[in-house]
């Protein structure tokens, strides 16, 4: 239908803003920065059949 509009949110915009959800709750709960962003990586890792 012409009349709809585009979705303003990719695939990829989602998954950042989720990942980076993730990461402010890791550091809300008394994780490191560096924790934090290790465990994303783990996360990212594992989701793309790899573990680091």
């Amino acid at each position: 239908m012409a009349d709809e509009m585009p979705d303003p949110f990719t695939e990829l915009s989602v998954l950042t803003a989720q990942h980076h959800e993730l990461f402010e709750a890791w550091k809300a709960a008394g994780f490191t920065e560096r924790q934090a962003l290790e465990l994303l990586k783990a996360l990212i890792a594992a989701k793309e059949g790899g573990a680091q």
